[in-house]
């Protein structure tokens, strides 16, 4: 009797798929939390439509891109997006699905009257960038160094903040195109920041991505849902 109870455990126990943890950035317009306390975005839009379209049980939740990335990073059963593919992370991650390309740019504060025509220029600046974003771990593959002439910060909000209040501490700031032009559609940062550079070399497509070993199950489940929204 004690026999058969075990091979029912290990049968119900192999039925069971772990709630799926879906983790993100606010990174607007693509995905970000609204005044009505909703993620919304033309990512985050087309993410949960695909998901709900799916049989999946899953929560979504909002962190600092820093935390999501190591979240997915050590947790078998989360997801993250929008997250650049970039060479370094390829063995890292489980590519699901792209979501949008993305364009970055080394932006100068107006303040600063600042002009470069290349990053090794921009060495002698202190420059504001993501911490764990894509554009910070190229930006260390060519020579800037950390508390010299990067300064890390933990979101986007946080450098547009810096922008706004402390323009002092920061000669550039490092942020998508896409990012800039819906805080200068809100007036946010309209006449404070210049595009003096974009980064020259070939951006990663943004993706939806996932923990190297999330279950065969639901990685054909996540594939299926985004190949049928295609």
């Amino acid at each position: 009797m004690a026999k058969w109870c075990y091979f029912l455990l290990i049968i119900l126990s192999s039925q069971t798929v772990a709630k799926l943890n879906i983790v993100t950035e606010n990174f607007p317009p693509a995905q970000y939390i609204d005044e009505n306390e909703q993620l919304v975005g033309y990512i985050a839009d087309k993410v949960q439509m695909v998901l709900a379209s799916s049989t999946l049980d899953y929560t979504i939740s909002v962190h600092s891109w820093s935390t999501a990335f190591n979240m997915v990073l050590r947790d078998p059963q989360t997801c993250i997006f929008s997250m650049a593919r970039s060479t370094s992370r390829e063995k890292q991650f489980i590519w699901i699905a792209e979501l949008a390309q993305l364009n970055t740019y080394l932006y100068a504060l107006n303040s600063k009257s600042i002009v470069i025509d290349s990053l090794e220029q921009a060495k002698q600046y202190r420059i504001a960038v993501l911490k764990d974003n894509y554009s910070h771990h190229f930006l260390l593959s060519q020579g800037f160094e950390e508390g010299v002439n990067l300064m890390l910060m933990n979101s986007f909000d946080n450098i547009f903040k810096i922008v706004q209040s402390r323009q002092s501490t920061i000669d550039i700031v490092v942020l998508p195109e896409q990012r800039v032009k819906f805080e200068q559609s809100k007036r946010q940062v309209t006449d404070k920041l210049t595009p003096i550079l974009r980064l020259k070399i070939t951006q990663p497509a943004l993706y939806f991505a996932c923990n190297k070993a999330l279950d065969k199950p639901t990685q054909t489940k996540l594939s299926n849902a985004f190949n049928a929204y295609q």
